[in-house]
């Protein structure tokens, strides 16, 4: 008599069959889905590369082609005239307000004596933290603390701190007793607030002539100086106009010029490039001197990448 067992070798076998199918074909998919997962990445990452280098080869062109515009232009009192091959001339601003070069593209010149340096302008730096933070204490309290971290002696200005202050406060050093060696160093400082550095960076210069021009300042540092808004709009729309002269400047403010105060571009210009593709971004700074030496037309004084 046959059997019809649903447990018999012939049921056993294709069941055996099924499962080893279905594992297999498990396996295949796992595979196949890594394999797809890694090509994707490989090509994600093949692009960052390449908008990376594109980025990188973008900002250093434009850099190339601002030192040569720059090397070549005329000064103005607030700006460049840069002259081009068909004889016209373009105006290029030196108060830091964007330059759109491309698409891909923005530059930013500053003449530096419209901008302020630790080592020559405490008390200019004082009015734009001032300015920034609107407390007259923290202004006062940092300025204090900045002549103190690079005097040599320990002698503590009013509002600043020494080695001593420094310990009972926690921190780990003391002053430098030294001149700062880069902007940055003012973070630093005793009681100064790490968000406040990014507030007034874009009006820091470390090096320059130790001059200050009123005609290239920055909107923020104008008000932070001047401390009367009308005015300042007014020099804001002149310049915008292409107006604002050294006169013009002196009938509004008062302010007479001295071998301190200048109202022309110091010869000393920082060029920011920005260049973003895609989700890639790349930055070159750096200052410029219109100043032939023996070995160059130029110098150049400062160069971040």
């Amino acid at each position: 008599m046959c059997s019809n067992s649903p447990f018999s070798a012939g049921n056993s076998e294709a069941g055996y069959a099924l499962f080893a199918v279905l594992l297999i074909s498990m396996i295949i998919m796992v595979i196949s889905t890594a394999i797809a997962i890694s090509v994707h990445e490989r090509v994600r990452l093949a692009g960052e590369i390449r908008d990376r280098t594109d980025a990188y080869l973008k900002c250093h062109s434009a850099m190339n082609q601002m030192i040569y515009d720059v090397l070549t232009s005329t000064f103005t009192p607030t700006g460049l005239n840069v002259h081009g091959e068909n004889g016209r001339s373009e105006f290029i601003n030196l108060y830091g307000d964007p330059i759109t070069v491309s698409e891909d593209v923005t530059v930013r010149l500053r003449d530096v004596s419209g901008m302020i340096s630790p080592l020559f302008h405490p008390g200019y730096i004082r009015m734009l933290m001032t300015y920034v933070s609107k407390d007259t204490k923290k202004g006062n309290s940092f300025v204090d603390c900045l002549l103190d971290w690079q005097d040599r002696d320990d002698l503590k200005h009013l509002n600043g701190a020494e080695s001593y202050e420094y310990r009972v406060a926690g921190y780990p050093y003391g002053p430098r007793n030294f001149y700062v060696q880069v902007p940055e160093e003012i973070m630093l400082v005793k009681g100064f607030e790490p968000g406040m550095f990014d507030k007034i960076k874009d009006d820091l210069a470390y090096w320059g002539t130790g001059t200050i021009n009123f005609l290239t300042m920055s909107d923020r540092l104008l008000r932070a100086i001047l401390r009367n808004d009308s005015v300042v709009d007014r020099i804001i729309a002149m310049r915008k106009n292409g107006v604002l002269t050294e006169k013009a400047f002196k009938d509004l403010t008062g302010i007479p010029s001295t071998e301190r105060y200048i109202f022309g571009p110091s010869g000393w210009v920082r060029i920011e490039v920005t260049a973003k593709v895609g989700k890639a971004k790349d930055t070159l700074q750096a200052v410029i001197v219109k100043r032939e030496t023996r070995d160059s037309p130029f110098m150049v004084t400062q160069w971040r990448s």
